[in-house]
């Protein structure tokens, strides 16, 4: 028994390490970083239901005392929105907004998609639909999604 169980975890760990690993290296570790909203986004939008979004800066340097974002972001700052499926509760897909400078609007984007037990995607050399949308968050350096208050 204890020998099946130990296969099982083994083969568990290799598909989240596989899938991981089909990710561009600078945002592999994610979900370990700090967690923007404190309940899964379930509102309508550009996105399906069920969001999660990430930032890879500690709390500290994401915001101010006030609770609001320290703006414009840094450059090298790296917002990751990862979309689960309800159903099945996996990750089916993770869009990716980088930051370029430390001018207010310039990212670099990217979006990837389930595969099977991998992802596929990369940057997106004509981010024209993303620009566009998030253009309507320019007071908030085009994030949408608000600091949620812990």
């Amino acid at each position: 028994m204890k020998k099946w169980m130990l296969l099982l975890g083994l083969m568990l760990v290799g598909g989240v390490l596989a899938q991981v690993a089909s990710l561009a290296e600078n945002i592999r570790g994610y979900a370990g970083w700090t967690r923007v909203n404190v309940n899964k986004i379930n509102t309508a939008g550009a996105h399906p239901l069920g969001k999660d979004v990430y930032v890879n800066l500690p709390p500290d340097r994401l915001v101010g005392a006030n609770g609001s974002y320290n703006l414009p972001f840094a450059q090298g700052t790296i917002f990751v929105k990862e979309r689960v499926d309800p159903t099945s509760l996996t990750v089916t897909n993770i869009y990716v907004m980088q930051k370029r400078s430390n001018s207010a609007g310039d990212w670099a984007w990217a979006a990837y998609e389930r595969k099977g037990d991998a992802f596929q995607g990369g940057a997106l050399s004509n981010p024209a639909m993303c620009v566009d949308c998030h253009r309507q968050a320019s007071a908030t350096d085009q994030v949408f999604t608000s600091w949620g208050r812990r």
